[in-house]
């Protein structure tokens, strides 16, 4: 008769503390996922690092977004680096240095 559903949820933290962000918009030159380091590219669009371009890291994309679409990222604030989604070819520790110039601090879990 009735059916009992069972869900998990499971929380992913991705701010690490209270060091302000600053939110920052541009356009989509890819399909991004939420919390995907970026740059951009030779036309201004923002896209995911890749291990050549992750010296011009520009920030951390706030949530998802097509190509073409606008997508909002964040330039500084403090985060856990377990949650970021990391193209192919790139760690954590290839983005730590470049991001803390720019005022983004990654922390660990742990």
């Amino acid at each position: 008769m009735y059916e009992i559903q069972t869900r998990t949820c499971e929380a992913k933290n991705f701010f690490a503390g209270d060091f302000p962000t600053l939110p920052e918009s541009g356009t989509a030159g890819e399909k991004l996922a939420e919390h995907t380091p970026v740059a951009k590219d030779e036309n201004g669009n923002i896209v995911a690092v890749t291990a050549e371009t992750v010296a011009a890291v520009v920030g951390i994309t706030a949530e998802a977004a097509e190509a073409e679409a606008p997508v909002v990222y964040y330039m500084t604030g403090e985060f856990f680096g377990e949650a970021l989604n990391l193209p192919d070819g790139v760690t954590v520790e290839d983005v730590k240095e470049p991001l803390r110039k720019i005022s983004i601090f990654l922390r660990t879990l742990g």
